[in-house]
């Protein structure tokens, strides 16, 4: 079992074993959930759900202003863009 101390400040780094295991890097945020004396760790979702969304080709050649309205169309239920 990996362990480590923490800081005065709240502090504690996690273990190079479990950074790897989780493909924690640096700037990833954290969620905790407490139940009753154990917590939970998980790597928030946010960026890494992003994870090649903009890989797509379907904008290519789109100016950044083509972009936003295509976006705005779609979010508005037409799909007729471009």
């Amino acid at each position: 079992m990996q362990h480590s101390r923490v800081t005065s400040k709240g502090q504690t780094t996690i273990p190079g074993k479990i950074r790897k295991a989780l493909r924690i890097k640096p700037g990833d945020k954290l969620e905790y959930l407490v139940e009753g004396d154990h917590a939970t760790i998980r790597v928030h979702p946010g960026t890494r759900s992003l994870k090649g969304a903009l890989a797509s080709k379907k904008g290519k050649g789109m100016s950044f202003a083509q972009i936003r309205e295509a976006a705005a169309e779609a979010a508005r239920g037409r799909d007729d863009v471009r």
